[in-house]
Protein backbone atom coordinates (compact mmCIF):
# COMPACT_ATOMS: atom_id res chain seq x y z
CA UNK A 1 0.00 0.00 0.00
CA UNK A 2 2.89 2.37 0.80
CA UNK A 3 4.51 1.50 -2.53
CA UNK A 4 1.32 2.26 -4.42
CA UNK A 5 0.97 5.59 -2.64
CA UNK A 6 4.56 6.47 -3.50
CA UNK A 7 4.05 5.29 -7.08
CA UNK A 8 0.94 7.47 -7.46
CA UNK A 9 2.77 10.48 -6.10
CA UNK A 10 5.70 9.94 -8.44
CA UNK A 11 3.36 9.39 -11.39
CA UNK A 12 1.70 12.75 -10.69
CA UNK A 13 5.08 14.48 -10.50
CA UNK A 14 6.31 12.83 -13.71
CA UNK A 15 3.07 13.75 -15.49
CA UNK A 16 3.52 17.39 -14.53
CA UNK A 17 7.16 17.41 -15.62
CA UNK A 18 6.45 15.66 -18.90
CA UNK A 19 3.66 18.16 -19.67
CA UNK A 20 6.14 20.98 -19.08
CA UNK A 21 8.77 19.38 -21.32
CA UNK A 22 6.25 18.73 -24.07
CA UNK A 23 5.07 22.33 -23.90
CA UNK A 24 8.68 23.51 -24.20
CA UNK A 25 9.14 21.19 -27.17
CA UNK A 26 6.02 22.58 -28.86
CA UNK A 27 7.19 26.16 -28.30
CA UNK A 28 10.66 25.38 -29.62
CA UNK A 29 9.21 23.77 -32.72
CA UNK A 30 6.91 26.75 -33.28
CA UNK A 31 9.91 29.10 -32.96
CA UNK A 32 11.61 27.26 -35.82
CA UNK A 33 8.64 28.09 -38.02
CA UNK A 34 9.09 31.88 -37.64
CA UNK A 35 11.91 32.32 -40.15
CA UNK A 36 11.14 33.04 -43.80
CA UNK A 37 12.97 29.95 -44.98
CA UNK A 38 11.03 27.76 -42.53
CA UNK A 39 7.72 29.25 -43.65
CA UNK A 40 8.44 27.98 -47.15
CA UNK A 41 9.32 24.52 -45.78
CA UNK A 42 6.60 24.50 -43.10
CA UNK A 43 4.57 21.62 -44.49
CA UNK A 44 7.63 19.42 -44.93
CA UNK A 45 8.77 20.18 -41.38
CA UNK A 46 5.34 19.36 -39.97
CA UNK A 47 5.21 16.12 -41.96
CA UNK A 48 8.43 15.01 -40.27
CA UNK A 49 7.76 16.33 -36.76
CA UNK A 50 4.08 15.54 -36.23
CA UNK A 51 4.37 11.73 -36.23
CA UNK A 52 7.20 11.96 -33.69
CA UNK A 53 5.33 14.47 -31.52
CA UNK A 54 2.08 12.47 -31.53
CA UNK A 55 3.88 9.47 -30.05
CA UNK A 56 5.06 11.53 -27.06
CA UNK A 57 2.50 11.69 -24.28
CA UNK A 58 2.59 13.06 -20.74
CA UNK A 59 1.51 9.74 -19.26
CA UNK A 60 4.25 7.37 -18.21
CA UNK A 61 3.94 3.62 -18.64
CA UNK A 62 6.28 2.83 -15.74
CA UNK A 63 4.61 0.98 -12.89
CA UNK A 64 5.69 -0.60 -9.61
CA UNK A 65 6.45 -3.89 -11.35
CA UNK A 66 8.95 -2.16 -13.64
CA UNK A 67 10.70 -0.58 -10.67
CA UNK A 68 10.87 -3.83 -8.72
CA UNK A 69 12.10 -5.74 -11.78
CA UNK A 70 14.89 -3.26 -12.52
CA UNK A 71 18.39 -4.55 -12.09
CA UNK A 72 20.74 -2.96 -9.58
CA UNK A 73 23.13 -1.75 -12.27
CA UNK A 74 20.40 0.55 -13.71
CA UNK A 75 20.60 2.67 -10.58
CA UNK A 76 24.18 3.72 -11.35
CA UNK A 77 24.07 7.13 -12.93
CA UNK A 78 26.60 7.94 -15.62
CA UNK A 79 27.21 11.64 -16.26
CA UNK A 80 26.06 12.70 -19.73
CA UNK A 81 29.47 14.28 -20.37
CA UNK A 82 31.48 11.18 -19.52
CA UNK A 83 33.56 9.48 -22.19
CA UNK A 84 31.49 6.29 -21.97
CA UNK A 85 28.22 8.13 -22.52
CA UNK A 86 29.63 10.21 -25.38
CA UNK A 87 30.79 7.16 -27.37
CA UNK A 88 27.24 6.20 -28.31
CA UNK A 89 26.19 9.75 -29.18
CA UNK A 90 29.18 10.87 -31.22
CA UNK A 91 28.36 12.46 -34.57
CA UNK A 92 29.92 14.88 -37.06
CA UNK A 93 28.38 17.98 -35.48
CA UNK A 94 30.20 17.27 -32.21
CA UNK A 95 33.54 17.72 -33.96
CA UNK A 96 32.78 21.21 -35.30
CA UNK A 97 34.82 23.85 -33.52
CA UNK A 98 33.41 27.32 -33.04
CA UNK A 99 35.49 30.29 -34.11
CA UNK A 100 36.20 33.44 -32.16
CA UNK A 101 33.17 34.83 -30.39
CA UNK A 102 32.85 38.27 -28.85
CA UNK A 103 33.09 38.32 -25.08
CA UNK A 104 29.76 39.45 -23.69
CA UNK A 105 30.92 39.37 -20.10
CA UNK A 106 28.33 38.44 -17.54
CA UNK A 107 30.73 37.15 -14.93
CA UNK A 108 29.76 38.79 -11.64
CA UNK A 109 33.13 38.15 -10.02
CA UNK A 110 34.79 40.44 -12.62
CA UNK A 111 32.41 43.35 -12.15
CA UNK A 112 33.22 46.20 -9.87
CA UNK A 113 30.27 48.22 -8.76
CA UNK A 114 30.68 51.95 -9.26
CA UNK A 115 30.89 53.33 -5.77
CA UNK A 116 29.94 56.95 -5.22
CA UNK A 117 32.42 59.05 -3.35
CA UNK A 118 30.77 59.86 -0.08
CA UNK A 119 31.91 63.18 1.26
CA UNK A 120 30.77 65.01 4.25
CA UNK A 121 28.86 68.19 3.50
CA UNK A 122 31.36 70.16 5.52
CA UNK A 123 34.33 68.79 3.57
CA UNK A 124 33.24 70.13 0.20
CA UNK A 125 32.96 73.66 1.55
CA UNK A 126 29.21 73.83 1.20
CA UNK A 127 26.78 74.62 3.87
CA UNK A 128 25.58 77.97 2.63
CA UNK A 129 22.11 78.61 1.36
CA UNK A 130 23.36 78.85 -2.25
CA UNK A 131 24.51 75.23 -2.34
CA UNK A 132 21.32 73.79 -0.90
CA UNK A 133 18.60 72.74 -3.24
CA UNK A 134 15.01 73.30 -2.33
CA UNK A 135 13.10 70.51 -4.00
CA UNK A 136 9.42 71.23 -4.47
CA UNK A 137 9.49 74.73 -3.02
CA UNK A 138 8.42 77.64 -5.14
CA UNK A 139 10.06 81.01 -4.88
CA UNK A 140 7.96 83.70 -3.33
CA UNK A 141 6.99 86.57 -5.58
CA UNK A 142 7.93 90.01 -4.31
Amino acid sequence: MALESLSGSLADQYYCRRCLLLKRLDLTISAFHWSDRAKAQGKAMKAVLMPIREVLSPESDVCIAHVLAARADLSRLVPATSKAARQGTSCAINKVLMGEMPDRGGRPNELEAPMPSWQSRREDGGGGKASRQRWGRKKKKK
